[in-house]
């Protein structure tokens, strides 16, 4: 009892900073041990504390001015595993979704990869849904913003598997209110900075196709969990997540990874197309085959299928790999021309090629190409084209 009447006669700013370090259970548990340590555990200054300890939520909280305890018990206790980045099931077309915790909000936005073809921009970010507590703090409230209306109700339930459903409560919230053609062309804009007279009939077809999938799967859909790779040692270029030029598909979003031997590497879309869906493989890599080529060797690829390239020695990669030029043949397609003019490696690898609906799916020789820590490319030798990807820098908190 004297221990714990001297614990209690400490000065009450010295107490409450020794609550605001405790894990929440144990501030529950000193909630219910007396009236003084109640009143201290009810300070903002104990549920601040713990949301920047749990989350890792720091320079996010400054300028917030609500009760950091409401956001805790309420909207981060009850949907805390949802922070993080989340893969949505849109078809064939995937998509990103980042879960951050901003003004006493959980924020749901969809990360879109930046208008063909400039892969070097910035990822696109719009609001799909906010969990907020209601103005007068009784409930929260799940907001969606998708349409043309503002914001209108939806919910949120976990599954048996541990992935998240999204469900709109008012689908006609997202209709345009001067028709699906109007609605369309908004879309078009928005993805492409193009009105639909600006595009060849193909064109017009693929992105009508994307637009009426992802329109309609819009107002339900299961999220998948995606998991950034930790860094890697010993590796020519770091995994992550990468922009990429797909054709006529427009900019997707790969994940580059390292298989465990590290004697391969993989890109993995997160965003797909119609031809190569989401969540397959789009690139393999041959790691143990890096390769040196001449610029007169590199001038078209004809010449670079004539030629016999022979494997570098075994010791090559990682750490004996020279910085050598490169351009893009002169018989290739280049969809985007600020591709760099030298490269610190280059290694045989295969893309994946299929027919619509994922139809015959094949590999293709191609090769892989790496510029620098934040940029690669992926010469398609068959297909005559060449596709460049930068790395995503936005920073997933």
């Amino acid at each position: 009892m004297a221990s714990r009447l001297q614990f209690l006669g400490l000065p009450p700013e010295l107490l409450m900073k020794i609550v605001s370090y405790l894990p929440a259970r144990d501030v529950s548990s000193v909630c219910q041990s007396c009236k003084k340590l109640l009143q201290l555990a009810d300070q903002e200054l104990v549920w601040q504390n713990l949301i920047k300890a749990e989350f890792n939520i720091r320079n996010q909280l400054s300028n917030y001015r609500g009760s950091f305890k409401d956001v805790y018990t309420k909207i981060l206790y009850e949907y805390k595993n949802m922070l993080g980045l989340w893969q949505p099931e849109m078809g064939s077309y995937g998509g990103l979704l980042h879960i951050k915790l901003r003004e006493g909000k959980l924020i749901g936005e969809e990360c879109f990869a930046p208008i063909d073809p400039d892969v070097y921009q910035n990822l696109r970010i719009k609001r799909l849904f906010s969990i907020q507590l209601s103005g007068d703090l009784s409930r929260v409230d799940v907001l969606c913003y998708r349409g043309f209306a503002g914001p209108h109700p939806s919910h949120i339930e976990y599954t048996e598997s541990g992935n998240v459903k999204f469900r709109c409560s008012d689908s006609d919230s997202h209709k345009h209110p001067e028709g699906k053609q109007s609605e369309f062309e908004s879309w078009l804009v928005e993805e492409t900075g193009q009105r639909p007279s600006e595009f060849f009939v193909h064109g017009q077809e693929l992105l009508l196709m994307k637009f009426l999938v992802t329109t309609q799967l819009g107002c339900t859909y299961d999220l998948t969990r995606v998991h950034l790779p930790p860094p890697e040692v010993d590796v020519v270029i770091q995994p992550g997540l990468f922009k990429g030029n797909y054709g006529g598909h427009g900019i997707e979003l790969i994940m580059l990874e390292y298989l465990p031997n590290k004697t391969e590497a993989r890109g993995k879309k997160i965003t797909g197309d119609p031809n190569v869906p989401a969540n397959k493989i789009s690139l393999y890599i041959d790691l143990t085959r890096p390769m040196v080529l001449s610029i007169e060797q590199q001038r078209t690829i004809d010449l670079l299928q004539q030629i016999d390239i022979p494997d570098l020695p075994p010791d090559t990669y990682p750490n004996n790999l020279q910085q050598q030029s490169f351009r893009v043949p002169d018989d290739c397609f280049e969809r985007f021309n600020r591709t760099p003019t030298t490269c610190i490696a280059r290694f045989h690898a295969n893309g994946q090629i299929a027919g619509h609906d994922y139809s015959n799916p094949s590999q293709t020789p191609g090769h892989w190409v790496v510029f620098n820590e934040n940029t690669f490319g992926f010469l398609w030798l068959e297909l005559k084209s060449f596709s460049l990807y930068s790395r995503v820098t936005e920073e997933f908190d």
